[in-house]
């Protein structure tokens, strides 16, 4: 299943049941109106989402619509908590996550320019209840959803000023990885390029990443994790831009299908070069 939200003039915007190849979508008002509910309510919400997408992929949906990714909002506009894996997990990331403004969809203006900007793609996980001292494998249950975000940088003599996430458009549930997700472990394609030059690709499943049931694990060590809240996964190594710079990142399965859609944005920057992660 794939979710997105739509824009609609609220800070919350409205949940959209979107297909596997990402062309039609539908609302999902009848079930939901927004991507926290389905979080805090999963069991009874998600398989009422999950009816709707099968409708929609069969095309039999009435009331569907060509999905646009200009649209979209962050999946999860305002997250109750964003945790980022890396370089340590339990580390929050400050400025993102929380100010809705701080959440760029994925072909939003970013709020900031800055003469040191840097970017980083990131999946992302959005998580159930997780009870406090849960081992890995009850972690593990705990992933809800599966984002691509590019987590931006702007610095000013070298000092981190601001941060932000910008996402991509749609949010995946685990099932719709198929063989891209096992034992907590992704193998997906992520996917840069810089004013039309592409980045050396990154095979998540050779990049030595962690279980991601170990980091939520770890991140319920001393207290519970409250649905909604989002970890950000270790990524590859930073990129600096500078100069004017148009920025797209995507991640494919095995098949080269899309997962999550393009984030495709522009950034006033200068030349580009590789930062340690």
């Amino acid at each position: 299943m794939k979710l997105a939200t739509y824009k609609d003039g609220s800070r919350d915007g409205q949940l959209v049941v979107v297909s596997a190849d990402l062309t039609q979508a539908h609302h999902a008002n009848g079930i939901a109106t927004r991507m926290q509910q389905v979080l805090d309510d999963w069991n009874f919400l998600a398989p009422q989402l999950e009816d709707l997408a099968r409708t929609l992929q069969q095309g039999k949906a009435r009331h569907a619509f060509p999905f646009d990714p200009r649209m979209c909002m962050a999946p999860l506009p305002r997250a109750y908590r964003l945790v980022d894996a890396q370089p340590c997990a339990d580390a929050e990331l400050p400025g993102a996550g929380l100010a809705g403004d701080m959440n760029a969809g994925a072909q939003d203006a970013l709020p900031f320019d800055a003469a040191e900007t840097d970017l980083g793609a990131q999946l992302v996980v959005a998580l159930g209840d997780v009870p406090r001292g849960a081992g890995v494998d009850q972690a593990r249950d705990g992933v809800r959803l599966v984002m691509l975000a590019n987590h931006w940088q702007w610095r000013v003599q070298g000092e981190r000023v601001a941060s932000a996430m910008a996402w991509a458009p749609v949010a995946v549930t685990l099932d719709a990885l198929g063989r891209a997700w096992h034992r907590g472990r992704f193998a997906l394609t992520l996917c840069a390029a810089v004013d039309g030059q592409r980045l050396a690709p990154v095979e998540t499943a050779k990049a030595g990443a962690a279980d991601t049931g170990g980091l939520i694990a770890q991140l319920a060590r001393h207290r519970a994790v409250s649905a909604g809240t989002l970890l950000a996964l270790p990524g590859p190594a930073r990129t600096a831009l500078n100069g004017a710079a148009r920025v797209e990142v995507e991640a494919f399965d095995a098949t080269g299908q899309s997962v999550f859609g393009a984030i495709s944005q522009t950034h006033r920057t200068a030349e580009v070069s590789a930062l340690p992660g």
